[in-house]
């Protein structure tokens, strides 16, 4: 009939465009104003699902829903509600997911994953298929999550629409190449608006494109003399920022680089500080600025060592480069910065610019907020461990930690809020809550304690706090004595590892504690975890199972699919790195 409304690009198979076509040009012949004017629009649908810790793939998703609005008919879900049953029926099916950990799914993935992965998993003919990962290249198993989906979808017979993308953690630029290509290839001609892929950041003066210049208003520490640990408690203003934040959420810094160890990189190079360079957000400033404000001279990528191979004449180097073993890689750059490239595997850049050309973007580093809005107005608190240790003949350290203990005095560093949805106290006042943190991870809980003392919440609250030695590691020990005083803070029960011969952790003093823990749950509680992903919060999870055996009577399967149920009802969540 040559009437051609579902476009040969649209994701349909060839019978299905014929079938639609003909369908429209037979219904809509011969109606007032031609069949092609009063055609109705077809919108694709289309399936996008998100696996996210700490809200970037979420935002991820529902700004690809927004932008595709106008010619597909898209749902966005939580992986935590999608069966891999349910994959086979996704005809047009998106997923953006992070990885987190030692290659781990996030929490709210975990399942979906693990059933993909299995034996039985269902064939996926007929799904077309993308995936976008979210990752960090400091970490070896990088977005393997989403290498994991996009491996498996196309295993099982799915049809990859588009290669997957692997974003580092500026994932912005690629995320909306990759969006552009998502609209073109399962859209046909659909094309999204910009005003539908603005970030709602763009609604405020300041945001992660615009960090606030925050003023400190306070920065100590808070271990005692003695302690082989150095903790610090740091308030910053946000007067005038317009920035807001809720407890559970998180604040990123903007670190300086040590001016001491960029001032060897350029002398070691034999380039002028003054040489004028491009900076990653296209302006441009002298080199000795751009490396203590914009260029990461700290991490080893495999990228970064196979770029500066190409400029040395080192041997090692190049055996490193074409054995391409993982193994081999981490064991040179564990503990090694730039500055070792610089000085023991000396380059040939033509000039500064080339050099800066192989380095990567300066990120800000997240960290867990530790007040509430409601008890500290204008402000907002951190809880950072300063990290220090020697290798390879340097005393080195945590580039945004020792910013804040070493060389913050006088400054103004830029931070702006990073929300965690995932991450929130019931909004039934009167639950139960049981709080795990050991070391900085106490963090977001001295928040959650404070909120729910501003609320005036009749919920009973439980923290789980453990350090190595209670003289001199025991933080916020003033302030929790008072909140027990004070009613908010029901329960604390501690772990301090090292006062006794043999150690003790948080997870020992749950299993001594799992009777009255299960009686919590069964009164509909929730439990909050902070802190080290590979080790204490997977010790702390298999507690948590062993509990729902014990206490509960339930075998080993019944105990994992209890805790399986708190993750989908928001009442088991974790905030861990």
């Amino acid at each position: 009939m040559g009437l051609k409304i579902v476009p040969d690009s649209a994701p349909f198979s060839p019978e299905q465009r014929e079938w639609l076509n003909n369908f429209f040009a037979m219904h809509l012949d011969g109606q007032p104003g031609g069949a092609a004017a009063a055609a109705p629009a077809v919108k694709v649908p289309i399936t996008i699902v998100y696996g996210s810790q700490t809200g970037n793939a979420e935002g991820c998703c529902k700004k690809l829903a927004k932008a595709m609005k106008d010619s597909f008919e898209a749902e966005v879900l939580d992986a935590a509600n999608v069966s891999v049953a349910d994959l086979p029926s996704k005809k047009n099916l998106l997923i953006v997911t992070s990885t987190y950990g030692d290659g781990e799914a996030p929490d709210n993935a975990g399942d979906l994953h693990g059933a993909l992965m299995a034996d039985d998993a269902p064939k996926m003919e007929g799904v077309n298929f993308a995936v976008f990962g979210l990752g960090d290249t400091e970490y070896p198993d990088f977005c393997q999550t989403g290498k994991d989906f996009d491996k498996r979808l196309g295993d099982l017979g799915g049809n990859r629409m588009i290669d997957r993308v692997d974003a580092d953690v500026d994932f912005e630029d690629p995320f909306d190449e990759w969006k552009a290509k998502v609209l073109e290839v399962f859209g046909g001609a659909a094309v999204a608006t910009e005003e539908a892929g603005e970030a709602v950041e763009e609604d405020i003066p300041f945001g992660k494109k615009n960090p606030f210049p925050s003023s400190v208003l306070n920065n100590y520490n808070l271990n005692k003399e003695g302690s082989a640990r150095e903790t610090h408690h740091i308030e910053f203003s946000l007067e005038g920022s317009g920035l807001e934040y809720e407890a559970g959420d998180a604040l990123a810094v903007v670190p300086r680089n040590p001016e001491k160890v960029v001032d060897e990189i350029i002398t070691a190079l034999g380039f002028k500080p003054t040489a004028e360079v491009p900076t990653p957000d296209k302006k441009t400033a002298t080199l000795r600025d751009a490396l203590i404000n914009n260029y990461d001279i700290r991490s080893l990528s495999k990228k970064l060592i196979t770029a500066w191979q190409a400029k040395s004449g080192s041997p090692f180097l190049r055996s490193l480069v074409e054995a391409d073993d993982k193994a081999a890689y981490d064991d040179f750059t564990w503990g090694r910065e730039l500055v070792d490239l610089v000085v023991d595997h000396p380059a040939d850049f033509s000039d500064p610019e080339e050099f800066v050309g192989v380095l990567k973007k300066l990120q800000p580093r997240l960290y867990s907020i530790s007040s509430s809005p409601k008890a500290h107005p204008g402000e907002v608190h951190l809880t950072v461990a300063i990290v220090r240790y020697n290798s390879h003949g340097r005393d080195r350290g945590g580039v945004c930690s020792t910013y804040f203990s070493d060389r913050m005095v006088g400054e103004n560093p830029g931070v702006f809020v990073h929300s965690n949805k995932a991450f929130r106290l019931p909004e039934d006042l009167t639950k139960p809550v049981i709080m795990c943190g050991p070391g900085t991870g106490i963090a977001p809980f001295r928040a959650f304690l404070e909120e729910r003392e501003a609320t005036k919440a009749p919920g009973k609250n439980w923290l789980f706090f453990g350090n190595p030695h209670a003289e001199t590691d025991f933080l916020y020990e003033d302030q929790l004595a008072e909140m027990q005083k004070s009613g908010t803070l029901t329960k604390l029960t501690t772990a301090f590892s090292r006062d006794q011969k043999e150690k003790i952790y948080v997870q020992d003093r749950m299993i001594e504690e799992g009777a009255e823990i299960w009686k919590w749950f069964q009164e509909g509680g929730y439990f909050f975890i902070c802190g080290d992903a590979s080790r204490m919060a997977k010790d702390v999870d298999q507690a948590l199972h062993k509990i729902a055996e014990v206490h509960g009577g339930m075998s080993e399967a019944e105990a994992a699919d209890y805790i399986k149920g708190l993750k989908k009802e928001k009442r088991y969540a974790r905030d861990v790195y």
